[in-house]
């Protein structure tokens, strides 16, 4: 027996966590049981004995070594009859199975007290009480050689007398409610020790702690696998050791498998499949046929992340989640401006709000796919655009294009010095079919002669073209009446401008109508520098408070 160090006097609690490893491996392996189970049954006797016959040992505690069996037994025989006596004695050792512990035959005693000393060795022994939960439970049959009726005088055989059970018992001991667990759990150890323990040391190989003095400790393991555990107990007779090979089994967690995750469209069902286990607990249980199955069908109104418990055979739990993203269906719009088109265009309509787009009806339209399409309805018309975004969900809109009507073709009258259209909400003055700039009246003043139209427009921007119309009223000498004078001509870069009876301003207008120069002229003389324009014909108009002058003016 290994006795601990004089420098270690003083409570076990305190001390015993300063051991090293080695000193409670030698205290381990040393020590042995102290005290002594002994329990003696009453007589079993009678004919029943012929067969199997019950016994059981009570209170048995828990030891690593053999046992003895110490009994009597008598049976009748006679030598008429012939053959011998027997018997067997088992210990149960299984949930239905039995193991021979004694067998004797040949016996030709008659009537006789046979004294007799069996052995159950250690490893039967273990079994037996860890079959027994506490008891040890065992069966007697006696086999005699007389014919019915005849036996033992003064006995009534055959019979078993004062069987013993002797074996050398651990003043350590122990149990645990839940010692088969799963990974990460923690089993709680009770002491059950003998004799009134003072210290204890317990051995916990891959627990954690691995170690503990500790009368009551708990333990928890993190890997799967089969644990030994030992506890060693100092009572008033020494240290007692008591090894429980694989009494901790930690079974390995299931692997919980939530699925892969999803996208759903808004509306749609989609299946979840969870694997790993024998039972299966859905959270949230929103949106779910039945939260309690592998595989429930899902219908949530939100994106939403799902963890699925998963339960094994053995009761162990693991978890794992998925995520079901819930997509909109996509907001299909068209558009072709402000959706109106004028008799004989052609509109040009865009979609958006999706990836892939289906149009119908196939009626005056350039195709029935695609985010860009022409129309050219003859009047008002509707068409569906159906759209699909990346995640396959659908939804659709219709779009409709209104037909205006062109307005009238305008008529354009000629007073001599102007031109005048008929009414319309918008006018453009063309000269030889080239668009005047700021020419926008309904009247218009010709500066050039020329063929002049107008093109009008109704409130929604319909137009209509008239018909040309020459005007050739603009004279190039009236202005010599009034002693106005300009030279040179043609001009290369400075035209002179003479006899001005009041300052005018003035501006150069080219053949299309529009203004390239202008400023204010003085009166009396004054020059005017044309450089910048382009060689060609122009027209000076000059304007004073009651009168407007147009002059000719060629540039080289």
């Amino acid at each position: 027996m290994v006795r601990v160090p004089c420098n270690y006097i003083g409570p076990m609690k305190t001390t015993l966590r300063h051991l090293l490893p080695a000193v409670l491996l030698s205290i381990a392996t040393s020590a042995s049981a102290q005290s002594t189970y002994s329990f003696a049954l009453p007589t079993i006797e009678g004919s029943q004995l012929s067969n199997w016959v019950a016994f059981t040992f009570p209170n048995t505690p828990p030891t690593s070594g053999d046992a003895s069996l110490n009994f009597q037994w008598r049976a009748c025989w006679q030598a008429a009859f012939g053959g011998s006596s027997k018997i067997w004695i088992e210990v149960k050792t299984g949930a239905v199975s039995y193991t021979e512990v004694y067998y004797e035959g040949g016996n030709t005693a008659e009537c006789a007290a046979l004294s007799r000393t069996g052995t159950i060795p250690a490893s039967v022994l273990a079994a037996a009480l860890n079959v027994g939960g506490g008891s040890l439970i065992g069966r007697v049959k006696i086999q005699d050689s007389c014919y019915p009726g005849v036996g033992c005088s003064f006995y009534n055989d055959p019979q078993v007398l004062g069987l013993t059970l002797n074996y050398a018992v651990h003043a350590a001991n122990f149990s645990a409610a839940n010692a088969s667990i799963c990974t990460g759990g923690t089993v709680q150890f009770t002491d059950a020790s003998l004799n009134t323990p003072s210290n204890y040391a317990w051995l916990f190989p891959g627990g954690e702690p691995a170690s503990s003095s500790s009368q009551n400790p708990t333990v928890q393991y993190a890997a799967p696998g089969s644990y030994d555990v030992t506890l060693m107990v100092e009572t008033a007779d020494g240290w007692d050791t008591l090894v429980r090979p694989a009494f901790i089994t930690i079974y390995t967690p299931p692997a919980a498998n939530a699925g892969v995750d999803e996208d759903l469209c808004a509306g749609a069902t989609a299946q979840l499949q969870a694997s790993g286990g024998t039972s299966y607990q859905w959270f949230p249980a929103t949106g779910l046929s039945d939260p309690d199955i592998a595989a429930p069908m899902a219908s949530p109104a939100t994106s939403t992340s799902y963890t699925v418990l998963v339960t094994d055979a053995h009761g162990c739990t693991a978890s794992d989640n998925m995520v079901l993203t819930v997509h909109p269906v996509p907001t299909v719009a068209a558009s072709a401006g402000n959706n109106t088109v004028c008799l004989g265009d052609t509109a040009h309509v865009v979609a958006v709000g999706a990836q892939l787009y289906q149009w119908s009806p196939n009626l005056f339209i350039s195709s029935t796919s695609g985010a860009t399409v022409q129309v050219w309805p003859t009047s008002t018309f509707t068409w569906t655009v159906t759209g699909t975004d990346a995640f396959g969900c659908v939804n659709d809109s219709s779009f409709t294009l209104t037909v205006e009507p062109p307005p009238p073709a305008p008529v354009v009258t000629n007073d001599g010095m102007q031109l005048t259209s008929t009414a319309a909400t918008s006018y453009q003055w063309y000269l030889d079919g080239a668009p005047i700039s700021g020419a926008n009246a309904q009247s218009w003043l010709p500066l050039v002669n020329g063929n002049y139209s107008v093109e009008v427009a109704n409130a929604s921007g319909c137009t209509t073209m008239g018909l040309p119309v020459y005007f050739g009223s603009v004279g190039l000498a009236d202005h010599s009446a009034t002693g106005l004078r300009t030279y040179p001509q043609p001009v290369q870069d400075v035209l002179v401008l003479e006899g001005l009876a009041e300052r005018a301003d003035a501006r150069m207008i080219n053949v299309q109508g529009a203004t390239v120069w202008q400023g204010l002229v003085q009166a009396g003389s004054d020059r005017l520098d044309l450089s910048e324009l382009l060689p060609g014909s122009y027209i000076l108009e000059l304007r004073t408070a009651g009168n407007v002058q147009r002059i000719a003016v060629i540039k080289e």
